[in-house]
């Protein structure tokens, strides 16, 4: 039973997966290693279909039991996904911990080696979103290299997209430092995509990517054309389509046009909602918060109104604090 559902879990069959792992645990009888890998399978199946929260005591007591019972296959895998869990509650330096312990076994590990490369990356999102930026960058490069070295393009093409928005980060910061890092990753993008014309993952993140770099070249224009076309490349990419709204949104303010960027904060949100990510909707919820909060936005009546020809409930996706200036 165990090993069919680590096969259900790799096959991403989360659902039906962690019905049967939750009722193998139910009737007992494992062995701590059995017991390590099940928690395991909670663990990813809960992470797979957005619940953070539950995936944490599972993927620990993985690691735990892993450990005691020397399965450092699983104990590398627990470590990624707690890692993963961590991120998605924004406690980065956690999940640093738990991501950095997955290299003291490395050498020891048959299959869960191959997470190498995600564990890299994982790494140089987490000292990102910290601001730590030249670790961010050390660790992507490591996590590039590694995926190069597999002569992998899904997974270089996502640690150059990484290292752009890092970079786009440092130049927001301080604008001194140029744009010229970015550009050259942005045209690594480019040959990638050649590669690839007939893709829609590559195309429409390269898009996405160039439409940041004219938003932080102040090309207004050309970034939201970009942004349009990034989710029109790839319509059923929730997360994509999130991070359009976004750059729209920024966009609209940067043109000062207060109406049109709460709008694509509120289309932001909709679609984090959608997607169950709520770390994107805290974000998204922020923007709101944030925009109705300055001296040039639009009358919340106003939104409201608009939204009611739409027959939607605009109180279901503004913040709290917004949605209580509605009444």
């Amino acid at each position: 039973m165990v090993g069919y559902l680590v096969q259900l879990m790799e096959e991403g069959r989360f659902e039906q997966c962690l019905r049967l792992a939750e009722q193998q645990l139910l009737h007992g009888g494992m062995t701590l290693s059995e017991l390590a890998t099940v928690n395991l399978v909670v663990c990813r199946c809960r992470l797979g279909l957005q619940d953070v929260y539950g995936s944490i005591n599972p993927g620990l007591l993985a690691a735990k039991l892993s450990r005691s019972t020397r399965d450092w296959d699983t104990y590398g895998r627990a470590l990624l996904n707690v890692g993963t869990a961590y991120m998605g509650i924004r406690h980065y330096d956690r999940a640093l911990r738990n991501l950095y312990m997955y290299f003291e076994h490395l050498s020891d590990y048959l299959t869960a080696s191959r997470f190498e490369g995600a564990v890299w990356r994982s790494i140089g999102i987490a000292h990102q979103s910290l601001l730590q930026s030249d670790r961010a960058i050390r660790a992507l490069e490591r996590a590039r290299q590694w995926y190069d070295d597999q002569e992998s393009d899904r997974g270089s093409f996502g640690c150059i997209h990484d290292l752009l928005n890092v970079h786009l980060q440092v130049h927001e910061v301080n604008p001194k430092a140029g744009l010229d890092p970015a550009l050259d990753l942005l045209l690594e993008e480019k040959a990638i995509v050649a590669r690839h014309p007939d893709d829609s993952y590559y195309r429409s993140h390269y898009l996405l990517d160039r439409a940041s770099v004219y938003l932080h070249r102040a090309c207004y224009g050309r970034a939201r054309v970009s942004a349009s076309q990034a989710r029109s490349a790839r319509s059923d990419d929730m997360v994509l389509a999130f991070h359009s709204f976004m750059v729209l949104q920024r966009c609209s303010v940067q043109s000062g046009e207060a109406k049109e960027a709460i709008g694509y904060a509120l289309a932001a949100r909709v679609t984090a909602m959608q997607a169950k990510r709520h770390d994107l909707e805290a974000l998204a919820t922020q923007t709101i918060a944030d925009l109705m909060g300055s001296p040039e936005a639009p009358v919340p009546a106003e939104l409201d109104k608009m939204y009611h020809t739409m027959e939607m409930d605009l109180d279901r996706y503004l913040p709290d604090t917004a949605s209580r200036s509605l009444h």
